[in-house]
């Protein structure tokens, strides 16, 4: 319609400015009103267009919040993710280590059951007086008979009486079994074990120093065994517990690292993640 306004408009404003004398007053009067016209349409198109302008603005900021709600929204639910993820493979640990205790009762209920089946021999009491009889049937000199010497305890006893002091709390005792097994038997199966609990016996006495040298002695000693990974793990924790962050990067790199398929590196690289 405005072009239409515009096409019919302009032959007139032409013979107005060419030829002035031949235009009658009712000529100038359309001129007039064409163009008055033109301005109204030329200025309710501008509003229209300024209009459309401020409507796709505000769709833009609604679009723009919209996304950013949704970002935000999705960052949040990878916290919770990442969180949750975290409480699983820590439950998983806690299962882990209630397991082994159950595993150390079942060893200490299968040494009592194995003691009990063999029948008990009472050795003679210390100095009791034995007499022997000659082929007449007369009793010689009396001979004093020592009481034979009690057998010591073995790892597997050491082993599971430890746990026991440990579960009641009392670490000192407990260390004093763990301690015997590994002078006794350091090559037994039980000995990284035995380590890594004197470990846990000072952390619970919140001896962190003494905790740590013996989680270390787990790794150097025992590098392969099943409680490595944690032992080293435990120390990161340990680091940061004493506000050593650096240390306990690197230790946590060290979990990643040397043992990359254990539950302990995934919990190391998700902390790694909070720490950098």
């Amino acid at each position: 319609m405005l072009r239409s306004r515009v096409r019919r408009l302009v032959p007139l404003v032409v013979l107005v400015t060419t030829g002035g004398c031949f235009a009658t007053r009712g000529d100038v009067r359309i001129v007039q009103s064409d163009i008055a016209a033109l301005r109204a349409e030329l200025l309710r198109s501008q509003l229209a267009q300024h209009e459309a302008l401020i409507q796709n603005r505000q769709m833009l900021e609604r679009t723009g919040d919209s996304l950013s709600k949704v970002s935000a929204r999705t960052v949040s639910i990878q916290g919770d993710l990442r969180g949750e993820l975290r409480a699983i493979r820590e439950q998983i640990l806690q299962v882990q280590t209630l397991l082994g205790q159950s595993q150390a009762t079942l060893a200490r209920l299968r040494s009592e059951i194995e003691s009990r089946s063999a029948p008990p021999v009472a050795p003679p009491p210390a100095g009791t007086v034995s007499l022997a009889t000659s082929a007449g049937g007369r009793p010689t000199s009396p001979t004093v008979v020592d009481s034979m010497p009690a057998r010591a305890p073995g790892p597997n006893q050491l082993y599971t009486d430890g746990r026991d002091q440990l579960t009641r709390g009392s670490s000192a005792t407990a260390r004093i079994y763990f301690q015997e097994l590994l002078t006794n038997y350091p090559t037994s199966d039980y000995a990284p074990d035995a380590q890594f609990w004197i470990g846990e016996s000072f952390a619970k006495e919140k001896n962190l120093p003494a905790a740590d040298a013996a989680y270390a002695a787990v790794v150097s000693a025992h590098p392969s065994a099943a409680k490595a990974p944690t032992a080293l793990y435990k120390r990161a924790q340990l680091m940061l517990q004493q506000g050593n962050s650096p240390q306990a990067k690197q230790l946590l790199e060290q979990v990643i690292a040397r043992y990359p398929r254990s539950d302990e590196s995934e919990l190391a690289a998700e902390q790694l993640k909070t720490l950098r």
